[in-house]
């Protein structure tokens, strides 16, 4: 069998990835053609390869399994560096596959700039953003290579992987013994009990706990064993950005969402804390503010399955280095009597800092996102796939959008990329072809990947678009308001947006636009109705912003401010 057919064989038949995401180029043109061969395979042409890259990141998530992505090299395999930078800071599985020139044309390690015409070194590009990242040296190296990376794609903390095979290597045979090759998982240590009993220990002599649910609970496949636990310890959850669609927000113990343009109330609620739960997330900076306020009359429990993540921004109390689904099996496993975890007067707090008008954030506008992205909640309800682009779009939807059991939520986290949203919902259709999804974007993101357009209707996908279009990038542009004196160079000065209905038209795509709350309720109904690929258009003020913001020297300290009055009537710990 040739390297090539038992490479896209091997990815059908040993682990039921049966979609590849391209971009046709001479060194790839092999592996292209023997993915159109292979009867199980098929491939999605996309128009650049850093949506390549990003449709196969949308396609591992929504499928919560692998994602493959093939380029050629040079440019071809430079263009995906973006995307494969946002899978490794999100905890992504997705195998890139690159073809090289052929070896013979190849430097490796001599000491030259390039040897053949549209040669790259990617392998030593992608090394820091990736789990693994090789060239094949032999044709005989390809299924043990391709082992190795699938191995380290899939297991402890997933991520991206990279695998590079020079042209002529492609087109060679593997023999017989080469070709019976399958990766495994690598097998975590699990919770000792003595950990566990201390988890309990804590929980018993808690006051006011809380559980933050991180991206980590999606990649572990353990958000509905997060529920159980949550049930069975009753202990209020919130969500950082990636963790999201951990936990269902219309579940009785959901406190919302946290970190720099978190809600009031939820960033209240892990202030007071006097016990936090950190499940799979690395307590990055927009979550914490200041690591020595975040809080701090709280003790702290970790759980982790990358050990460089514990303690690297702010020291637990008791660390676990664990997959979250052998932490949530021991915790299930214990006998427990429900009246060592009864947090009346918590609870009571709780809600009263959920109900407080004074909390939620108020937007006066013509059109206000907050009110349009409450009935999007109300209008779908089913098991839609929501991705987003980054700005003041993707805060409103981490504040606004509130999602059940069944949704899912897919953004850009740590490297907080433009352009992600429409590529990410490509991927995500193909991963799950009979659910709804639905790609918020920016005027900004949207621009970067309007090319993809094409795509959407060359396959006929039934996405459906929505575009918050400020007519600036909104996000930076507050910026600059705060620090700059009101100068807007590059967000407001320099930028533009086209006419998006031209824009639609060129495309053959259905497009509406709205300016005013009484025409949501309307547009929404159409919107969901519409078969095909629809985009809807909210013209949106600029000067909206996504507050609440902290801005102070504690995650409760967010703009506009409280009076220290009323902070203080808020606070169980004292005030800063």
């Amino acid at each position: 069998m040739k390297a090539t057919d038992w490479i896209i064989e091997n990815f059908v038949q040993n682990y039921g990835v049966k979609t590849i995401f391209t971009y046709a180029g001479g060194t790839n043109a092999f592996l292209i053609d023997a993915a159109y061969r292979n009867k199980n395979m098929e491939i999605v042409v996309m128009r650049h390869e850093q949506n390549v890259a990003f449709a196969a990141e949308g396609y591992a998530r929504a499928k919560e399994d692998m994602g493959l992505a093939l380029t050629m090299s040079g440019p071809g395999a430079t263009n995906l560096v973006t995307g494969i930078a946002n899978a490794y800071f999100d905890s992504v599985p997705v195998f890139y596959l690159t073809g090289q020139v052929v070896s013979s044309m190849y430097k490796f390690d001599r000491p030259l700039r390039q040897l053949g015409y549209q040669e790259t070194d990617i392998v030593s590009i992608a090394k820091p953003i990736t789990k693994l990242a090789e060239i094949t040296k032999t044709t005989k190296q390809i299924p043990a290579v391709i082992r190795k990376a699938i191995e380290s794609c899939l297991s402890e903390r997933p991520g991206p992987v990279l695998v590079d095979v020079p042209m002529d290597y492609q087109q060679e045979e593997l023999s017989d013994s080469e070709l019976k090759i399958v990766a495994k998982k690598k097998v975590t240590k699990k919770p000792s009990k003595t950990q566990l009993s201390d988890v309990i220990k804590m929980l018993k002599t808690a006051k006011r706990p809380v559980i933050l649910a991180g991206g980590g609970v999606r990649s572990s496949k353990t958000n509905k064993l997060l529920v159980k636990f949550a049930e069975k310890f009753n202990l209020p959850v919130v969500v950082s950005l990636m963790g999201k669609d951990a936990f269902p927000h219309d579940h009785q113990l959901f406190m919302g969402f946290i970190g720099t343009y978190g809600h009031r109330y939820s960033n209240l609620a892990l202030a007071n804390a006097d016990l936090l739960i950190a499940l799979g997330t690395r307590l990055d900076s927009r979550q914490t503010g200041n690591p020595k306020t975040f809080s701090r009359a709280s003790k702290k429990i970790h759980v982790e399955i990358d050990e460089h993540e514990i303690n690297s921004t702010l020291k637990a109390d008791l660390n676990l280095k664990a997959d979250l689904n052998d932490f949530f099996a021991g915790m299930l496993a214990l006998k427990t009597q429900v009246k060592d975890f009864v947090y009346e007067e918590w609870f009571a707090y709780l809600q009263k800092l959920k109900a407080d008008p004074q909390i939620v954030s108020d937007m006066k506008a013509n059109l206000n996102p907050q009110l349009f992205l409450e009935q999007l909640s109300t209008t779908f309800i089913d098991d839609e796939i929501f991705t987003t682009d980054l700005g003041n779009n993707q805060m409103w939807c981490a504040k606004y959008l509130n999602l059940n059991a069944k949704q899912r939520f897919l953004t850009s986290g740590g490297l907080g990329s433009m352009g992600f949203s429409l590529p990410a919902a490509i991927g995500a259709h193909y991963a799950c072809p009979k659910r709804q999804i639905v790609a918020l974007c920016g005027d900004g993101g949207f621009q970067m990947s309007t090319a993809e357009l094409q795509t959407i209707v060359n396959y006929k996908l039934p996405l459906k678009i929505i575009v918050f279009n400020n007519g600036v990038l909104g996000l930076m542009r507050i910026f600059q308001q705060e620090n700059m004196e009101n100068r807007h160079p590059t967000t407001e000065i320099g930028y533009s947006c086209p006419d998006l209905s031209k824009l639609a038209k060129a495309y053959g795509i259905k497009h509406f636009k709205i300016s005013k709350n009484s025409q949501i309720s309307a547009a929404l109904k159409k919107f969901k109705q519409s078969q095909g690929p629809i985009i809807l258009e909210l013209k949106i003020d600029k000067s909206l912003q996504a507050y609440p913001k902290v801005k102070g020297k504690a995650i409760e300290e967010q703009v506009p401010f409280l009076s220290p009055e009323e902070l203080k009537n808020y606070m169980l710990i004292p005030t800063i």
